[in-house]
């Protein structure tokens, strides 16, 4: 495979629509869907270890995906890409390679994509994940057995988890292997060379992250005041760019505006008992829309306090909230 260190914040920024100027989207760009809401890890910056009793957990039914994939068909266009996350890992669910594999065939997304720590790992995704895919991302948590303890409180076997990343069936289709640690597990220089060193070979994108804070119900010593994608200024928005691209589908089915409101303050709606177009076009999230665009963030919870697109956000909308706005409405405010 070709050694590649690419450094994909400029391949991105380069390619992006400018938000501002399409909003509303009759077809979201972006559907982000959480198969499982368990995970093998309790990494010590996230969610599943400083809130997990609080964090609500399910696996997602076949035929509740099934009818998910069914329901983003309905769109008028392709959604740009189906993201397959959440706050659990996606391998843990065993109908994940019928899910990717319904989801190809009925071509709703230009691009779908899994992000795993690739801990469950094993012969039948190894050979079959690829051919669903047009991208997995494998975030590594450390750089040994004992990292991973330090890290993430789980014992793993390192040398197996390399294997099955290097066995991966890259070849039968078209999808392209990207790795990602996070800056904490690779705080030296040494670390970061030997981060390269192990993995340029294994995959087609390597990056090394920023860990920022992008909840704001967690408080640790972890985060750095930097943006996350090549470090840089950390800029304020009055407006949240997530809510306007895309939803995020809980394992129960659960809507809610983006992976922050993991509490489900703001439930939009659910898949079981109305389609994804009817939510996606409901007055819940115009309410949710108008309320930023009109200053009145810091009413919303968790909005008020949430600071990932300050961190993590490459779209900006804040100089188009009174066109935003019109053509929501039809009228300013």
């Amino acid at each position: 495979m070709k050694k590649t260190k690419a450094k994909l914040i400029s391949q991105v920024s380069q390619e992006r629509l400018e938000l501002g100027k399409h909003i509303p989207f009759l077809t979201p760009l972006v559907v982000y869907v959480e198969p499982s809401g368990y995970c093998n890890l309790k990494c010590r910056f996230c969610i599943q270890k400083t809130n997990g009793k609080m964090l609500k957990k399910d696996l997602m039914s076949k035929a509740l995906f099934l009818k998910m994939i069914d329901d983003i068909a309905e769109f008028p266009e392709k959604i740009k890409l189906l993201r397959v996350c959440g706050n659990g890992d996606p391998l843990i669910n065993r109908d994940i390679i019928k899910m990717l594999q319904y989801a190809k065939k009925k071509k709703v997304a230009e691009k779908i994509e899994l992000i795993t720590n690739g801990i469950m790992l094993n012969e039948n995704l190894i050979e079959n994940l690829p051919k669903f895919l047009n991208r997995l991302v494998i975030s590594i948590e450390g750089l040994s057995s004992e990292d991973y303890w330090q890290t993430s409180m789980a014992k793993i076997n390192f040398d197996n988890l390399l294997n099955n990343i290097s066995s991966l069936n890259l070849k039968k289709g078209k999808c392209a292997l990207h790795i990602k640690i996070h800056n904490k597990a690779v705080f030296s220089e040494n670390k970061k060379k030997k981060f390269l060193e192990i993995f340029d070979d294994k995959c087609d994108q390597i990056y090394i992250e920023n860990l920022v804070p992008m909840w704001p119900q967690l408080d640790t010593d972890y985060f750095v005041d930097e943006f996350r994608w090549g470090g840089g200024k950390v800029i304020k928005r009055q407006v949240c760019a997530q809510i306007f691209k895309g939803v995020q589908v809980q394992a129960d089915g659960d809507v809610v505006p983006c992976c922050v409101d993991w509490k489900r303050i703001n439930i939009l709606g659910n898949i079981n008992k109305n389609s994804l177009s009817e939510i996606w076009k409901g007055e819940k999230l115009k309410e949710l829309q108008i309320k930023h665009l009109t200053g009145n963030k810091g009413k919303v919870e968790p909005c008020k306090d949430c600071t990932m697109n300050d961190y993590c956000e490459f779209d900006n909308i804040d100089q188009y909230t009174e066109e935003c706005i019109k053509r929501l409405c039809g009228k300013m405010l």
